[in-house]
């Protein structure tokens, strides 16, 4: 064998060792982003509605705060007169 074919052959070879190593990383990708689309999947419906049930807390004691606030004034209002 040359000194061509000797080339050659080793090219070949880091060729199909490149061509499988982006086949595993492609594997390994595919792996993660279904496995981290599970987790997305189970966990960030919960977290929603965690959040939108504290918006809705939130919502119902600004509006508790707000009806307070006015019944003072009104009280404040018939106790002065005004």
């Amino acid at each position: 064998m040359g000194l061509l074919d000797k080339f050659n052959e080793l090219k070949d070879m880091v060729t199909g060792a490149v061509e499988e190593a982006k086949g595993q990383a492609g594997e390994m990708a595919g792996d993660a982003t279904g496995e981290a689309g599970a987790a997305f999947e189970e966990y960030v419906p919960d977290a929603a509605q965690q959040a939108g049930e504290a918006a809705q807390g939130a919502g119902d004691a600004a509006q508790d705060a707000q009806d307070r606030a006015q019944g003072a004034v009104e009280d404040f209002r018939n106790e002065h007169g005004l």
